[in-house]
């Protein structure tokens, strides 16, 4: 049985929309979220002979953690965890389990992972690989991995034969998942805009749109979608005109219409890990749909309004070295004993195929009104 103790981060935003040319009014309410603690993994950590990292979701289901490794090898697998955590400290990590999931499709890329209450297994994601002509998918599980379907992949979100001007881009499908408040639906988030629609975020202001979809559990129709602007990359590389991106890693559905989003921008060569990450609150009840939608380029649309809610700038100084790391997985956690929620991300360390990085577990405590 293996322990690790972690630390916590944890962040907010709402979000403003208008139409596809974007110009956003953000505030921050910080001070309605506290930072309880931070654990790393260790990098060479293993469990029943997989090792873990990649971790690049988490949820949270009855007293237990579930986190999927994108891990492109075999097994494909989620581990099982226990936090040990209150209001003043974050003490312990319990990795519990390692449950391997059935699946022979081709081209798979884990990225997220759900429960759904209301069946009792499990929804995941991959994000296909687009220069092989591979979609991205959706995929249920049991408890114990077993394979229970397929669920269709939206029309407008699958590869196209002309995959270099149209349709997803690699690397940027669907990394965001969360179950609806209404059993009958999840929602599935792009990381980056279709090749339609936009072009990857720049350190320029620009038209950085991404399709959020609202897809109907039974029968995997899209019944409803929304667009979801990026911002600006805040700061370049180093040195200059090396690899810079922001995109979309999770989704978290609060109430009806009602969001958080994490927003990771990266530039490279920057000794703090060089990410910056967002959690913004966010409002689509206005917003169009856009599931109709070939391209977004000349469509006149209203997107979902967001407002900036935690910066991890902020707690940037309470982390291991100073790092906020690649964090791609939030879900909200246990109630602190004074009533007020928690939340909790991970971050995947990549296997540090890229760079030395860290396998982060933060958890914060929720003050602000969701």
């Amino acid at each position: 049985m293996n322990k690790f103790y972690i630390l916590l981060l944890v962040s907010f935003f709402f979000i403003s929309c208008k139409t596809n040319k974007v110009v956003e009014k953000k505030t921050t309410e910080s001070t309605k979220i506290r930072f309880i603690g931070e654990q790393i993994i260790p990098a060479n950590a293993k469990f029943n002979d997989t090792k873990i990292g990649g971790l690049s979701s988490i949820d949270f289901v009855d007293g237990k953690y579930y986190l999927i490794s994108d891990d492109k090898d075999k097994p494909i697998r989620f581990y099982e965890m226990k936090l040990t955590f209150n209001a003043q400290e974050f003490s312990e990590i319990e990795i519990t389990n390692v449950i391997k999931i059935e699946n022979d499709s081709k081209g798979i890329d884990p990225e997220a992972l759900r429960f759904d209450k209301s069946s009792g297994n499990f929804i995941w994601t991959s994000e296909g690989h687009i220069r092989k002509g591979i979609s991205p998918a959706i995929f249920e599980v049991t408890k114990n991995g077993v394979a229970v379907r397929t669920i269709p992949t939206p029309k407008i979100l699958q590869v196209t034969k002309d995959y270099k001007k149209t349709g997803p881009r690699r690397n940027g499908t669907f990394e965001g998942l969360s179950m609806s408040s209404n059993p009958n639906y999840f929602w599935v988030g792009m990381e980056l805009p279709l090749k339609q629609d936009g072009e990857e975020p720049q350190l320029e202001q620009g038209n950085y749109p991404v399709r959020i979809s609202k897809i109907n559990k039974k029968t995997g129709a899209l019944e409803y979608q929304f667009v979801y602007q990026l911002d600006a990359i805040p700061r370049d590389s180093k040195p200059s005109n090396k690899f810079i991106v922001n995109g979309l890693p999770e989704i978290l559905e609060v109430a009806k219409n009602q969001f958080l989003f994490v927003e990771r921008a990266y530039a490279s060569g920057h000794k703090d890990g060089g990410n910056t990450v967002k959690i913004y609150k966010v409002d689509c009840t206005k917003a169009t749909d856009v599931s109709n939608i070939e391209s977004l380029k000349t469509t006149n649309y209203q997107s979902a309004i967001k407002t900036e809610v935690f910066n991890f700038e902020n707690i940037r100084s309470k982390l291991t070295n100073g790092i906020v790391d690649n964090i791609e997985g939030i879900t909200f956690g246990p109630k602190l004993s004074n009533g007020n929620r928690t939340l909790i991300v991970v971050s995947d360390n990549n296997f540090n195929k890229f760079s030395t990085q860290l396998s982060q577990v933060i958890v914060l405590e929720i003050r602000l009104e969701l």
